[in-house]
């Protein structure tokens, strides 16, 4: 056995973990450690130098830190960035995703995993343990292994019967649920509702008649209502307290796995009609029939100035990803060329703050403000 190994013998092994979420002294999100390589060895080390509440202290942090550096990671990995914030006096929270399959995430994210393998991540997506992305640091991450373990699962499986009509890979949500169950879950499924398996539907959502939710979504519940004909597709983030107007619809991504997911967060309210790609920030509101499209411009009439996309790379391709910003109305215009001769289709954000009594009062009074 090398020194190595000696030095790890020391630590819990970590076969069934997923991933580790880290969280700061003030308790937001700081960083999300997926279970794979090169950094296993490491997070084996994070993991087991936690307290019985999941804390490192700086005491803690100090054990980490030789260890690591015994085994020559103390530099170059997440987890020793983790460990040096911690021996600095400044405590961290580390909470676990597991899975009673060992070596899952590695699997997965070769898209290597059985048809089990792919069942049992499910259940993670099921019960939002894992999503397509996160909040961390005040920044959305994308986290590829989700798209990984979805392109996984269809691999894994062949089409069968599913009901009397439907012939598909993926079952629905709540397949073979009990009156308990459903009780348990909180979600209000409406007649013809259609909610595949592989996202989560967090307590207090409504999903209305023809609402649609496909596989990888998560959405936060506490107040959602997903109206009649409304579309959540595939690896949406969905905060709590949103409203997708009827007819509306948010776009999916599957490929390439990277790519940030499109995303609503808390308490946004989208029109009916419209059409979401990139992200609505926080109790944003988009009136009906508002289409946000990659390299559709949106003009800040407030500052006066186009709002620049965020640019993402995966690979060889940059996408922008449109962004609507916190508590601004978005609706449809137009922006003229500089010959002033043509008009191009844009988005155009009112001025003035929503969470401001007198500018909410002012759209309700021109009828433009989705309820």
């Amino acid at each position: 056995m090398s020194e190595s190994q000696i030095r790890l013998d020391k630590f819990p092994a970590i076969d069934h973990m997923v991933l580790l979420r880290v969280y700061g002294p003030e308790g937001g999100l700081r960083a999300i450690l997926p279970n794979r390589p090169p950094h296993q060895d490491a997070l084996r080390v994070l993991h087991g130098v936690q307290d019985k509440d999941g804390r490192i202290g700086p005491a803690e942090a100090k054990r980490g830190l030789e260890a690591l550096a015994g085994l020559g990671m103390d530099k170059g990995n997440p987890a020793a960035e983790v460990l040096r914030h911690c021996a600095a006096g400044k405590a961290h929270r580390i909470t676990m995703v597991a899975s009673p399959r060992s070596g899952l995430l590695e699997r997965i994210t070769r898209r290597e995993g059985s048809a089990e393998d792919t069942e049992a991540f499910f259940d993670l997506l099921n019960a939002g343990d894992v999503r397509a992305a996160e909040k961390v640091d005040g920044v959305w991450q994308p986290q590829p292994y989700v798209i990984d373990g979805i392109l996984n699962y269809f691999g894994a499986h062949d089409s069968a019967r599913m009901g009397e009509h439907d012939w598909d890979k993926v079952p629905l949500r709540m397949t073979g649920a009990s009156d308990a169950d459903f009780e348990a879950d909180g979600v209000r499924y409406c007649p013809g509702a259609m909610v595949r398996a592989g996202c989560y539907i967090g307590p207090g959502t409504v999903i209305m008649n023809q609402g649609f939710v496909n596989v990888g979504a998560w959405i936060g519940g506490n107040g959602v209502m997903v109206d009649v004909a409304a579309r959540i597709a595939s690896c949406a983030q969905i905060g709590q307290g949103v409203k997708f107007g009827g007819g509306s619809g948010i776009e999916g991504i599957l490929e390439p796995a990277g790519r940030l997911p499109s995303i609503v967060e808390d308490h946004a309210k989208i029109g009916a009609m419209c059409e979401v790609s990139g992200i609505v920030g926080e109790g944003a509101v988009l009136a009906s029939g508002v289409v946000m499209a990659s390299g559709k411009k949106i003009y800040d009439e407030d500052a006066g100035e186009v709002v620049p996309p965020l640019e993402m790379t995966v690979g060889a391709t940059t996408y922008l990803i449109p962004v609507i910003p916190p508590y601004r109305l978005a609706v449809g215009g137009s922006l003229l060329s500089a010959s002033g001769t043509v008009a191009t289709d844009a988005i155009i954000l009112k001025p003035g703050d929503l969470r401001d009594t007198g500018t909410l009062k002012h759209f309700e009074r021109q009828g433009i403000l989705y309820q």
